[in-house]
């Protein structure tokens, strides 16, 4: 007996209202999300730094499951670390925060909670790190000019503001960070007395095996569409269920190096 449109709609909003993402980790999805990689290394990049510059901090640390790799590959790359305090974490989202703290606990790194978007400084004091990495996470210049201490380094990779059109496109949704693009990052980083040392931006693909993969990367991603509910979306959702190919999204990915 085939699917009736009340059940699929009624199976497509329990996907949405269950989908609960634990750290940052889209395992769940499995092979019914593929993304291509930018050309760089951007962990590579961070472990080499750590390996010389301490103390170092981890932005947006998620749920500690990146530092942790990181901490463990710095003496792959033949430093170390120097003392187990050398490393910092924090994170903004409140239920990373008991998740993080957990995971990087064995190393010694204490998760500190801070959102750059509250307007509230960084609880650190001024010159404070000589490395500060920052992976997808957003960040206040004149704050990471005031906890870098002079010759230190700024390392991010950040998603383009203008990433997943195709979200917006068919669900008529805003992009939460528009402005977030490579050239007025650079301007403001600038506008801190930081040196640009490094930079590019580059443009892939995602792709979802089924509108319910999108479903749920819509559920643990909720910015990408803010507001968006299974509900007002059927029309769009039932066009995507049609389709007989993968669902494509483009990828915006920028990285930038900057010392200060």
């Amino acid at each position: 007996m085939a699917e009736s449109a009340e059940d699929r709609y009624a199976r497509w909003q329990w996907i949405h209202e269950t989908a609960v993402m634990t750290g940052w980790d889209f395992a769940a999805l499995g092979s019914r999300l593929v993304a291509d990689e930018p050309p760089w290394d951007f962990d590579l990049t961070c472990a080499k730094a750590m390996a010389r510059l301490q103390p170092c901090l981890d932005m947006g640390t998620g749920g500690g499951e990146r530092l942790s790799k990181l901490v463990k590959s710095v003496s792959t790359v033949g430093g170390f670390i120097s003392r187990r305090s050398s490393v910092h974490a924090s994170e903004g989202w409140k239920p990373n925060l008991a998740v993080a703290t957990s995971a990087l606990e064995e190393y010694g790194i204490e998760v500190r909670e801070y959102d750059s978007e509250t307007g509230e400084p960084m609880p650190w004091s001024d010159d404070f790190f000589d490395l500060v990495m920052n992976r997808h996470e957003s960040y206040d210049p004149a704050e990471l000019a005031r906890v870098v201490a002079p010759d230190g380094r700024f390392l991010t990779q950040q998603v383009d503001g203008t990433e997943a059109s195709e979200f917006r496109l068919w669900f008529d949704g805003r992009p939460e960070a528009p402005e977030n693009r490579l050239g007025p990052r650079l301007d403001e980083l600038e506008s801190q007395g930081f040196t640009i040392t490094d930079a590019d931006e580059w443009t892939g693909t995602m792709e979802f095996a089924d509108v319910e993969a999108v479903i749920e990367y819509l559920a643990y991603i909720p910015w990408d569409v803010p507001g968006f509910t299974v509900a007002d979306n059927l029309v769009a959702l039932d066009r995507l269920a049609a389709r007989r190919s993968p669902i494509e999204v483009t990828q915006k990915r920028f990285h930038i190096a900057a010392e200060r």
